[in-house]
C-alpha cells in the first residue's frame, strides 16, 4: 500500500514539473538588462549572538547590468524593540552585486553588499555609533509577469557596536525576506520583446 502511495506520489509531482516547465517555457523572458526591480517588505532577523528577534521594515532597489549580473541597495529600519532587548535603534544601508542563476524566469541567486549602519542599544541609549557592516545573501525570484514577481530572500548581516563598557557589542543577525516584488524594463529593446 505504501508502495503504491509513493508511485502515485512521483507521478503527480513529475506531471506538475511537466506542466510547469512547459508553461515557464510558453512565457516570455523577462530576466535581461535594463530591468528594475523594488520591493518594501516585512524582515524578521534573528540575533545569532543573543536569544533575540528583531523586526525590520526592508526596502531594495536593484538594476540589472547583464543576464547575471546587478547592482542592489537596500535599506533596513528596525521596528520598535522592548527595554529588555539588546537594540534599541537600528538603521542600516547596503550597496553590492548579485549574481543570479536564471532558469527560465526563476532565477536563484547570492550577493555581497557592504555598508553601514546606525546604531543604538538599550544599555546604554545615549550612544549611538556609525558601524560597517557586511552582508551576505541567497535567495529566488520568481518573475510571474513584467510587472512583478515573488522573492524569497536570506541575509546573514555581520555588525557590531564597538563603544559599549564591558559588553560585547556584536549583533550579527540573520535575516528572513518573502514578498512581492515590482519590476519595470527601461531598455526598449527588451521592452518591445515582453
Amino acid at each position: 500500500m505504501a508502495r503504491k502511495k509513493e508511485k502515485i506520489s512521483v507521478r503527480i509531482l513529475l506531471l506538475f514539473c511537466l506542466f510547469g516547465s512547459t508553461a515557464m517555457s510558453q512565457q516570455p523572458g523577462y530576466i535581461n538588462p535594463g530591468l528594475l526591480s523594488a520591493s518594501t517588505t516585512l524582515s524578521p532577523a534573528v540575533m545569532l549572538n543573543r536569544s533575540e528577534v528583531n523586526y525590520y521594515v526592508t526596502g531594495f532597489l536593484e538594476g540589472r547590468i547583464d543576464k547575471h549580473i546587478s547592482l542592489r541597495g537596500e535599506l533596513h529600519y528596525m521596528l520598535g524593540n522592548a527595554n529588555d532587548k539588546f537594540l534599541k535603534n537600528n538603521l542600516r544601508s547596503t550597496f553590492g552585486i548579485q549574481y543570479g542563476i536564471p532558469f527560465g524566469n526563476f532565477e536563484l541567486h547570492v550577493g555581497f553588499a557592504p555598508g553601514f549602519s546606525v546604531m543604538q542599544s538599550t544599555i546604554d541609549p545615549s550612544n549611538t555609533e556609525f558601524t560597517p557592516s557586511a552582508q551576505f545573501n541567497f535567495g529566488a525570484r520568481f518573475y510571474v509577469w513584467k510587472l512583478f514577481h515573488f522573492f524569497t530572500n536570506i541575509s546573514y548581516v555581520h555588525s557590531k557596536m564597538n563603544n559599549l563598557d564591558r559588553v560585547n557589542g556584536m549583533s550579527d543577525e540573520l535575516m528572513f525576506s518573502v514578498g512581492l516584488g515590482l519590476n519595470f524594463q527601461v531598455l526598449k529593446k527588451y521592452r518591445q520583446q515582453q
